[in-house]
């Protein structure tokens, strides 16, 4: 029995260690005006296999956001995406940009030690690699 506790306990304390974070904070702009209800997710880009949801949310009415997301044993590759109607008049869909996040804000435990300040992003620029998505 104690063997059996000894190695549950090991295995939660090792999990804990295995855990990686991050934490991403910034404001969006249309132009000169505050970018509402954008929606914001971080992913964690996989080498094999299906790419990783660690957040998701939208921007409030000051065009504000924060995710925070946790994600297991490998290295995480995390990227902002960020879904917007700015500058898009009637076209369908939406446009959608992508920002990689530096490794030195991925924090090797359960909660981010850092928080990736985005700063204000101005979604009225035609980024570089933007395309264009249905389904978010």
């Amino acid at each position: 029995m104690r063997i059996l506790l000894s190695l549950f306990l090991f295995f939660i304390s090792s999990n804990a260690f295995l855990q990686q974070s991050v934490a991403v904070k910034g404001k969006l702009l249309c132009g000169n005006h505050n970018l509402a209800g954008a929606k914001v997710k971080l992913w964690d880009k996989n080498r094999l296999g299906q790419d990783d949801l660690l957040a998701e949310g939208v921007t409030d009415i000051n065009g504000n956001f924060q995710l925070q997301g946790t994600n297991g044993v490998f290295k995480m590759n995390v990227f902002l995406k960020i879904y917007h109607d700015c500058e898009d008049s009637i076209k369908p869909c939406q446009r959608k940009v992508s920002f990689q996040i530096p490794d030195s804000f991925v924090s090797r435990s359960s909660t981010p030690a850092l928080i990736f300040n985005a700063s204000v992003l101005n979604m009225a620029i035609r980024y570089p690699d933007e395309e264009r998505s249905c389904i978010n």
